[in-house]
């Protein structure tokens, strides 16, 4: 599984969570927002691991850090791990927010992280081994 289907089925699961929870879950991914789903007044970022999220660590923009300060209570981190299993019977859901939110974030050292875009022209005329 890749991780734009590892991340899908993430979003998949929790939206299934969110609306067996009487909520109404929007993807809200490809709007700007500085989380993945709304589900009022949820707004919940996912990260998703094929494998278990034990001891891994949960990289979370300036923007997410900013948001989870400004608004604890409401912004939630999902951590969803163990999707690579094929019958979803080992998939959980960890949730994360409000001070042991914070706590994780505080105790946490920023990092800058590059993350040029390959573009189309760039990728056409790299160098290439065969």
């Amino acid at each position: 599984m890749g991780n734009q289907e590892t991340e899908q089925a993430a979003i998949t699961h929790v939206m299934a969570l969110e609306r067996a929870a009487g909520r109404d879950p929007i993807d809200v991914r490809t709007s700007g927002l500085p989380y993945d789903l709304e589900s009022s007044p949820r707004m919940i970022e996912v990260k998703a691991f094929s494998r278990s999220a034990r001891s891994e660590p949960l990289p979370l923009e300036d923007r997410q850090v900013a948001a989870a300060k400004a608004d604890p209570e409401n912004y939630y981190l999902y951590v969803v791990d163990n999707l690579a299993v094929l019958d979803g019977a080992e998939v959980c859901v960890r949730i994360l927010h409000g001070e042991v939110l914070l706590a994780m974030i505080e105790r946490s050292k920023p990092q800058i992280t590059y993350w040029p875009t390959f573009k189309a022209a760039e990728y056409d005329q790299a160098e290439r081994l065969r």
